[in-house]
């Protein structure tokens, strides 16, 4: 079926920043993006920025690259990708690099795509947006935070098991799977905290209030109940030509090589694997059988919930609908 650019709402030139919180089915909603004609997608560029800096154990690592490349080649090693670090794109580690690059993207290219953490923009990085007159639409992934929670539970124990404790990341103690509490897998961060939705909500805030007022916010799990209806309004409310074909797309993993990440291929990295493997598989949004009840979970989900459940459902309420 040929692209319908008149019920995107859009000449095909969209170009679209997508802040998820973990565990929102964003990777599939990448992979899907990579089908749409012309499509230029980068993985999480800023949240990776954040990282390289808040676990480089020397000096604060410099904003800009430009006179620090083996600060940053350093730095990268710190994030235990899994790759030769000599492969890494050392420039996108740097967010003075990130806003040149979004803000002189050319007019001729039909679509960008993307696709990060809302962790990964704090307050104190707000400058390094892209401009307003780049023509970036934000667009805010959520989902209700017990099933986030789960899945996030869930892998990160999966990405410990079988660990030497001595290997385990960040100096974390031994995990005990009955007693481990999520917010305790990392250190706290320098700026803000790891609850995804508090963070995701100050972020929408901030652009709603200086960048544009109605930001797109769309709930994945009502996506994935009834892509045929909500997909096609989500690429009319940002304004990307639709077609039914992007319903269903290619099993094979073969459009994530040409993705626009920190690793010069994102399928040999390790880590990317763990958290998207079955995203990169991906063929087609399918209805979740995670349950968003709060019965028999462990403490720490029920404790992490009522943390973000004002968050959640104060953004729930602008999401789009039929």
């Amino acid at each position: 079926m040929a692209s319908d650019a008149n019920m995107a709402g859009g000449d095909g030139n969209a170009r679209v920043i997508m802040w998820c919180v973990p565990r929102s089915v964003s990777t599939a909603m990448t992979k899907c993006m990579s089908f749409v004609d012309g499509a230029e997608i980068w993985l999480e560029p800023y949240v990776i920025s954040r990282m390289a800096r808040e676990l480089y154990k020397s000096d604060p690592l410099p904003l800009d690259i430009d006179g620090n490349e083996e600060v940053y080649l350093d730095a990268a090693k710190n994030l235990n990708l899994g790759v030769d670090t000599q492969s890494f794109n050392l420039d996108l580690f740097s967010p003075v690099k990130l806003k040149q690059n979004f803000d002189s993207i050319l007019p001729t290219t039909k679509f960008v795509f993307i696709k990060d953490m809302a962790t990964g923009m704090p307050p104190s990085r707000y400058k390094y947006l892209p401009d307003p007159s780049s023509g970036f639409r934000h667009c805010f992934l959520i989902r209700h935070p017990v099933k986030a929670y789960k899945s996030l539970r869930k892998t990160f124990l999966k990405s410990v098991e079988g660990v030497d404790p001595e290997d385990l990341p960040w100096g974390i103690p031994k995990v005990d799977p009955e007693n481990f509490h999520i917010m305790d897998f990392a250190p706290p961060p320098e700026e803000g905290t790891f609850y995804a939705f508090r963070e995701i909500h100050k972020l929408w805030c901030h652009i709603r209030e200086n960048v544009d007022s109605n930001p797109v916010i769309v709930d994945i799990d009502e996506l994935m109940e009834d892509p045929a209806t909500i997909l096609p309004l989500l690429f009319r409310a940002l304004g990307i030509p639709y077609s039914e074909d992007y319903l269903t797309w290619d099993a094979s993993s073969d459009v994530v090589r040409k993705w626009h990440s920190v690793c010069s291929n994102v399928l040999e990295a390790p880590r990317y694997n763990l958290w998207f493997a079955n995203a990169f598989k991906s063929t087609c949004f399918k209805p979740s059988s995670t349950s968003a009840s709060l019965d028999g979970v462990t403490k720490d989900i029920k404790e992490v919930t009522e943390e973000e459940m004002p968050y959640y459902e104060e953004m729930y309420k602008f999401r789009i609908t039929p």
